[in-house]
């Protein structure tokens, strides 16, 4: 699968097909070992937020996402998002929406050239082994993050764990940051202890894989 992924006619015809949050596009069936789990946000003054939790089956999916789909929005909605609502990303690649975008003046030379930069290195992690590709990730995604914070009209931000404990564990550690453990668990429709249970299971238990299916599509993500 790894060709299909790598591949932007494979994610027009996934995105055509799912009329759903596009981080949610595999997220059918409960996550499994080979399983990459992220959080991103997506927020513009004009467009309101994204708050997505969710899960790719493996890691060249997860690399397939951010190239060919998670960049194409975020960059269109930084782009045109500060003047209008967006409801419809058009089916261009990244190179032309920035092309485009730096045609109109909507975006400098300085904003148009990260963004090339960003995209170049995605696409560039597909030649490399596996293991190698993983660390650029991490690499990757903490530069992009401080690139890319924005004010408070717009920010993108774009995080991955490597397993769902990983994942429940910053669930909870980021909403104690400024909630209580109460709000989390009214928010979970559980307890703390219940939801590490799931999370640290649910690659190999299928019913818990499930419950952290429904807790991430229907109580953790938010799109207003």
């Amino acid at each position: 699968m790894r060709e299909n992924y790598n591949s932007l006619a494979f994610w027009e015809n996934v995105i055509n097909k799912n009329k759903t949050i596009r981080g949610h596009m595999f997220m059918q069936k409960p996550p499994t070992e080979r399983s990459i789990y992220f959080h991103s946000l997506m927020f513009g003054d004009r467009n309101g937020i994204n708050n997505i939790w969710g899960y790719f089956p493996n890691f060249q999916s997860i690399i397939g996402y951010i190239q060919y789909s998670f960049l194409q929005e975020a960059f269109y909605k930084w782009i045109y998002g500060k003047e209008r609502l967006i409801t419809k990303i058009p089916n261009l690649t990244v190179d032309k929406i920035v092309r485009e975008g730096e045609k109109a003046k909507k975006i400098n030379r300085d904003t148009a050239l990260n963004m090339r930069r960003d995209y170049e290195f995605v696409r560039s992690l597909w030649n490399l082994p596996i293991n190698r590709a993983e660390e650029e990730l991490k690499k990757f995604v903490i530069d992009f993050n401080r690139k890319w914070m924005g004010d408070n009209r717009e920010f993108i931000y774009f995080k991955v764990f490597w397993t769902a404990e990983e994942l429940g564990e910053f669930v909870v550690s980021s909403t104690l940051l400024t909630g209580t453990e109460e709000e989390l668990e009214a928010k979970i429709n559980m307890k703390i202890d219940e939801w590490k249970d799931i999370c640290k299971c649910a690659s190999t238990d299928p019913v818990k894989g499930e419950k952290l299916r429904k807790v991430l599509c229907k109580h953790l993500t938010e799109v207003f």
